[in-house]
């Protein structure tokens, strides 16, 4: 099998070591133009992803002048955060259906397409992750869905002020990559909206 070669790397072999329903794990061996090799470099895959190799969705729930936050435990690193309603693409899904799908899976909250606002993309870990994350602030939120049953890890939906989460991200308090990403961005697009609006 012949691999591409991409900013001066190439794979000479890859091999698939682990997959379930979501994830594929390979072990590639790589070298650059210069000849340094790296062998069983480790890539994990998202099953689903569009054309633009987005795999997944994040999406902040904005209520009168809140954000809800779940407080989440995370096997992989054996604690419970803070982080905002994520998830994968589904097969044939655009990324604005998947954020409002994850929203009302994880919240029991709707929102309305036209409510629904894009804070681009995000690359969570692209030295092993062939992902990208399309990041969304959902900022008319309100009860009316149905969370879902078997998401793990996730007990309660804390909400917390939108002055309390700006002091809780500059204080570091926020620890989790995608979701300070987001919030920042959702910052920066309300105080540019403030400022063009004067």
């Amino acid at each position: 099998m012949d691999f591409p070669k991409r900013e001066g790397i190439a794979s000479s072999r890859r091999t698939k070591v682990f997959e379930n329903a979501r994830f594929r794990v390979f072990a590639d061996d790589i070298a650059d133009s210069r000849g340094n090799e790296v062998h069983n470099f480790l890539v994990v895959a998202p099953r689903n992803r569009t054309a633009g190799m987005l795999t997944g969705v994040l999406v902040i729930p904005v209520h009168e002048g809140q954000i809800l936050f779940l407080d989440a435990y995370r096997h992989a690193i054996g604690k419970r955060v803070l982080e905002v309603p994520r998830g994968f693409i589904d097969e044939g899904e655009e990324p604005p259906e998947a954020a409002l799908r994850e929203l009302n899976e994880e919240t029991g909250l709707v929102c309305e397409p036209g409510f629904l606002i894009s804070l681009g993309v995000v690359q969570p870990d692209p030295g092993v992750l062939a992902a990208r994350v399309a990041l969304f602030a959902a900022t008319d939120c309100r009860s009316g869905g149905r969370r879902a049953d078997d998401e793990i890890g996730i007990d309660t939906g804390i909400w917390i002020s939108i002055p309390e989460t700006q002091r809780m991200l500059l204080d570091h308090e926020f620890e989790e990559a995608s979701t300070c990403v987001a919030l920042h961005r959702y910052f920066a697009s309300i105080e540019t909206n403030t400022m063009t609006s004067r």
